[in-house]
């Protein structure tokens, strides 16, 4: 099953997979694998696979409901616009200190703030 999306003028066309294991506190946590993975429209936690280096362009926008994400010293490139929107958004975990974040990869995600 597949949905089509409109994003800034452009069509995108999401595969419905999703992995999924149990998280803190009996939530759900998304395991993020990076390829051609859906990522659901109401996800509220991710982790990013230990195989993903690049997060790429509008791989999580407008998430609205994301408010944790899990990176691990292997994440390289976060790329443009890759978390644009996701307004819940509070801290990410683990970003390690020489990844590149192009431009806008956290547009408009106004829930952000230092730990």
């Amino acid at each position: 099953m597949a949905k089509e999306v409109l994003l800034l003028g452009r069509r995108y066309l999401l595969r419905q997979q999703q992995v999924q294991e149990a998280g803190t506190g009996g939530s759900d946590v998304f395991v993020y694998k990076g390829g051609e993975q859906a990522v659901p429209d109401d996800i509220r936690s991710v982790r990013i696979h230990k195989s993903v280096t690049v997060i790429p362009a509008y791989a999580f926008a407008c998430r609205q409901k994301l408010t944790y994400v899990e990176f691990h010293e292997g994440v390289e490139r976060i790329g443009s616009k890759a978390f644009m929107s996701c307004i819940s958004l509070r801290s990410p975990r683990k970003l390690p200190g020489d990844t590149i974040i192009d431009f806008g990869a956290f547009w408009n995600c106004i829930s952000l703030r230092k730990e």
